[in-house]
């Protein structure tokens, strides 16, 4: 209802929790939260303004989730942190962005992701450009690719053919930004008639990519690497979620993540005893390198000893204080005859394999099948019957090499064969857009590689793209 019961003090909003294992969470936020958001947010900006030359020096693309959902009975509003803190940032830094917050408010998917696009390809100088999901990107570069003629022809008009589908708050907002230079016209016309256009053709002058690069992200980032040039450097948005932001990367370079331990106590538990009942945590100073734990949290905004259900890999130290990194949901995780399978194998085995086809996939996701004492991977990728077998062959060992209890099972007939579903390309995004309209929340889409097939509510069999065998 809003009321403060855990707090003295009201929730100025609340923010929605991304619904990946389950359905979304409305988490309260205070004013003291949001401006240690915002000062976190400022210091990390700092530090990539230090460490890539020239990121900062021309507009920036963040793309976010809207700071205004909707409102609760109380009259409180939810929504985005993300989106909120982007909608009140000084009007100097806010003269930097590309895209008006209005944007981020469209709720039609597609037509969204296409006013991102005709709102920043008019702006050779974008040296930034940000989202939490890699999957943003891929996105962007199919509609650019589908929709080059339609986007070609609104530039040269200075115009937009979809203004009149918004409200006018929205397409006031957006109009100032149709204007091109007649020079930008020409470039564009010859980046966009390539037969595959990239990031690097429309924007040159690219420095930064923020984004999630670990857990199940690594896939689409893995697709996408190539589009940027190699100036371009690639860098961890951090440990950030709905509940409360994890880290700053303090190491763009290796991708170190600062606990945020001047705003939230953490606690932390080892991933292995935690799964097997002991409920034992650990601080902060007692955490080993190299090794996984569960992630407990009490924030000053009303969590207390809050479970976040999301496994850490610790990676190095800066100074005195651990670094740590985001590995997977610790839903991610699946037994079927005590082999606990865990969602970072699936990807390191699956990636693995496929690289040695000399392939590549956008989309994967292993279904484990208690009823038929097996595993099923779903693969967008063209397959012929051969290769099939051989990429199973290939995927089984690698899951075996990790996983000895997994070879175990396999050696003795208690785990039967993996069975691989080759489907057709567009499947991953067919999934994303059930998914959202289950109630997941569309800018912190998080694709949960491996889960139970009783919990996964979308039909693939329509969606091969090879005849089941006979």
């Amino acid at each position: 209802a809003g009321e403060p019961a855990l707090n003295a003090d009201k929730p100025v909003m609340y923010t929605q929790t991304s619904g990946t294992t389950g359905k979304p969470k409305l988490i309260p936020l205070l004013g003291s939260t949001l401006d240690n958001l915002h000062w976190s947010q400022v210091n990390q900006a700092f530090i990539q303004y230090s460490s890539v030359p020239g990121a900062y020096s021309g507009r920036l693309l963040p793309i976010v989730s809207p700071a205004v959902e909707g409102t609760l009975p109380s009259g409180t509003p939810y929504g985005s942190a993300s989106g909120h803190i982007y909608k009140n940032m000084p009007r100097l830094a806010r003269l930097k962005y590309v895209l008006p917050h209005e944007v981020f408010e469209i709720e039609d998917y597609d037509l969204k992701y296409l006013t991102i696009l005709r709102l920043a390809l008019p702006h050779r100088d974008i040296t930034l450009i940000g989202s939490a999901n890699p999957s943003t990107f891929i996105r962007l570069l199919e509609l650019m690719d589908r929709r080059r003629q339609e986007l070609l022809e609104d530039i040269s008009a200075q115009d937009f053919r979809h203004l009149a589908r918004f409200p006018r708050s929205i397409s006031d907002a957006i109009r100032p930004g149709l204007r091109t230079p007649a020079t930008r016209i020409v470039e564009l016309q010859r980046a966009l008639n390539l037969p595959a256009p990239a990031f690097k053709d429309v924007w040159p002058e690219l420095r930064l990519v923020t984004t999630w690069t670990g857990g199940s992200c690594r896939i689409a980032l893995d697709r996408i690497r190539s589009t940027f040039s190699e100036s371009t450097q690639i860098s961890e948005l951090g440990y950030i979620s709905s509940e409360f932001r994890g880290t700053i990367t303090v190491d763009l370079e290796r991708g170190l993540g600062m606990p945020t331990i001047w705003e939230n106590f953490l606690e932390f538990a080892e991933r292995d005893a935690w799964d097997g009942g002991n409920r034992r945590t650990s601080g902060i100073d007692q955490l080993e390198a190299g090794h996984e734990y569960y992630v407990i949290v009490t924030t000053d905004a009303g969590l207390y000893r809050y479970f976040m259900n999301d496994l850490i890999e610790v990676t190095g130290r800066f100074h005195a204080t651990p670094t740590i990194r985001f590995v997977q949901k610790g839903k991610g995780v699946t037994n079927i005859t005590g082999e606990k399978l865990y969602e970072n194998q699936v990807i390191r085995a699956v990636q693995g394999a496929v690289d040695e086809f000399r392939k590549s996939t956008d989309f994967l996701l292993m279904l484990a099948i208690p009823e038929e004492s097996r595993y099923r991977l779903v693969l967008e990728l063209d397959l012929d019957a051969s290769e099939a077998e051989r990429l199973t062959e290939a995927v089984e060992q690698a899951l075996a090499e990790q996983n000895i209890e997994y070879s175990a099972k396999r050696e003795s007939g208690r785990l039967r064969p993996l069975e691989i579903i080759p489907v057709v390309v567009g499947t991953g995004e067919e999934y994303k857009r059930h998914m959202i309209a289950q109630g997941q929340r569309e800018g912190q889409f998080k694709l949960l590689v491996l889960q139970y097939a009783e919990d996964c509510t979308f039909d693939f069999s329509s969606m091969r793209s090879s005849p089941e065998p006979g």
